[in-house]
């Protein structure tokens, strides 16, 4: 009878056993192996927003939840979706994680030029004679403040990459200072050395 009690016991030792290992199978669990986030880069123009998307790989793994985070969140904030908004000028990064797998995109937000000006819309130079241009990009935080010179009739007026002017020989040009799309421009006239401030003479050739 006892023999019989250890028999039925060791069975119903080994059928929990056998429950017991169906049941872990069947939970088995699937870690996250990689996370990847699209895009890596992104340039967002100042007050708008963009979607993030994060991507959980594999795709059957048992953890799906992402957590969200920015290093400059008064810069570019992000919200559980993976939603960024551009804030003010600089750049952040976003990171996604999800069970111990990281994936991150570099937000750099754009303030765009509204416009140039010069401290000069009109000069008048002898031949020979030097100045200097001066071009101010607005809005001061402005992404792009890189200002390029041109000038309509180089042989009278040459303009270096600093507004540098230089008066060659007598007449008229136009220097324009250049900015992402915005312009700003001066008269320049230049008279020559010899004739001092009278104008009107026959020997002024202006272009």
């Amino acid at each position: 009878m006892i023999d019989m009690k250890h028999k039925l016991y060791r069975l119903f030792l080994l059928a929990v056993s056998a429950a017991a290992i169906f049941v872990s199978c069947g939970e088995k669990t699937v870690p996250v192996t990689a996370l990847e986030i699209n895009p890596d880069y992104l340039d967002l123009l100042l007050g708008s927003s963009a979607a993030l998307t994060a991507t959980v790989k594999p795709a059957n793994a048992t953890e799906q939840t992402v957590t969200w985070s920015s290093t400059a969140p008064g810069t570019v904030s992000v919200d559980n979706n993976g939603s960024v908004s551009a804030l003010q000028a600089g750049q952040a990064t976003i990171s996604a994680t999800c069970d111990g797998k990281s994936a991150s995109c570099i937000v750099k937000v754009i303030v765009p030029t509204e416009s140039v000006a010069l401290d000069k819309t009109e000069i008048t130079l002898k031949k020979g004679d030097s100045a200097i241009l001066t071009a101010s990009v607005n809005p001061s935080e402005a992404t792009d403040k890189v200002v390029s010179w041109t000038s309509s009739a180089p042989d009278v007026v040459s303009v270096d990459e600093n507004g540098g002017l230089k008066a060659l020989r007598q007449g008229k040009a136009t220097v324009t200072a250049s900015c992402a799309g915005k312009y700003a421009f001066c008269q320049v006239t230049v008279r020559d050395s010899a004739s001092g401030d009278h104008e009107g003479t026959g020997h002024e050739n202006w272009d």
